[in-house]
């Protein structure tokens, strides 16, 4: 069986499983809510501007998600757009998935007529580096050390 990369606004019913995916994983270093975090994937179901979110689906199963935000970082409100929330299951790594759903917000990125992306990132910084990404800097977000990073998408083009 195929991993499909579909937006979440073609499957609504995934909203409550990528809410709790972040809730669980930033959920403690976030100032959100659970609701709040909630209310924010059940924004990104409507498909209409930003937040948009992308869910890979493996049957009829979410597997992993991104999306597309206006901000993610409240200390930098200049910077604009992210890519944010970024996850895939346990289960589901290391087949790849993560590259996709990335390619899929930097390709919905430049669609829009954005030039670069930007995220922070805990842990995953050579992840990122390995498609492009370049460190900006340090932010504390909210109280821990976490690598702001962007990538020229306009410049790069994004490969399909």
């Amino acid at each position: 069986m195929l991993i499909k990369i579909i937006a979440l606004h073609e499957r609504p019913g995934f909203t409550d499983a990528c809410s709790a995916w972040a809730y669980g994983q930033w959920g403690v270093h976030s100032p959100r809510t659970l609701e709040e975090t909630r209310l924010l994937f059940a924004s990104a179901a409507h498909g209409c501007g930003l937040p948009l979110t992308w869910v890979a689906q493996y049957g009829d199963h979410p597997v992993g998600m991104a999306s597309l935000v206006d901000n993610d970082c409240s200390k930098r409100p200049n910077l604009r757009p992210w890519l944010a929330a970024v996850f895939v299951h346990p289960d589901y790594r290391g087949r790849g998935i993560a590259a996709r759903l990335i390619k899929t917000v930097e390709t919905a990125a430049l669609a829009l007529g954005e030039a670069r992306l930007y995220l922070i990132t805990a842990n995953q910084q050579t992840l990122y580096e390995r498609y492009g990404w370049q460190k900006m800097g340090v932010v504390a977000y909210p109280e821990r050390p976490c690598i702001l990073m962007e990538k020229h998408i306009l410049e790069a083009g994004v490969p399909a």
